[in-house]
């Protein structure tokens, strides 16, 4: 015979797995337009053969990038310190500098890996002084990255809080 307490314990739980299968899936992120743009690249120096894969980097050497919020000038400093892995996948490791139309200047860092349709994701960090984009700053951003021979574009978009019902 189960004692009263052992009855309580186990609808309980039927109640609160019950009430978990019930709740609809989360409402979903969205996410805002910062701005498209577009790098030119030096020539790539295979480094070799590391702990972590092959690396190879490929010089930053200018573009320019233009949005709803911001535009300017990619300037040639920076690279991509790419990693190659065992399976062969490329794996994008950035550093570079943005100057806005208004000589603000924006460090930007980026990562991710090649994807089998041929772009590569991006996660986007963002650091400036400049009070104006100082905004960036708190940006969580992601990017869709598509090569071409000398050249880089990359669509940038900022993470925004799901709508509330």
């Amino acid at each position: 015979m189960l004692s009263i307490r052992a009855v309580i314990c186990t609808l309980t739980c039927l109640l609160f797995s019950g009430l978990a299968l019930a709740q609809a899936t989360p409402r979903a992120p969205g996410l805002t337009f910062l701005y498209s743009l577009n790098c030119t690249l030096g020539a790539s120096l295979p480094v070799g053969a590391g702990p972590n894969g092959n690396r190879v980097v490929i010089p930053i050497t200018g573009g320019s990038f233009k949005g709803p919020r911001l535009s300017g000038k990619v300037l040639p400093l920076g690279a991509d310190w790419g990693l190659i892995d065992s399976k062969n996948t490329f794996s994008a490791d950035t550093r570079y500098q943005l100057q806005t139309d208004d000589n603000a200047h924006i460090f930007i860092s980026t990562s991710g890996p090649a994807q089998s349709d041929g772009f590569i994701h991006l996660r986007i960090k963002f650091e400036t002084g400049s009070s104006k984009y100082y905004w960036l700053n708190n940006v969580i951003a992601v990017g869709i990255l598509t090569s071409g021979n000398g050249y880089v574009a990359i669509d940038a978009w900022q993470l925004t809080s799901p709508t509330k019902a």
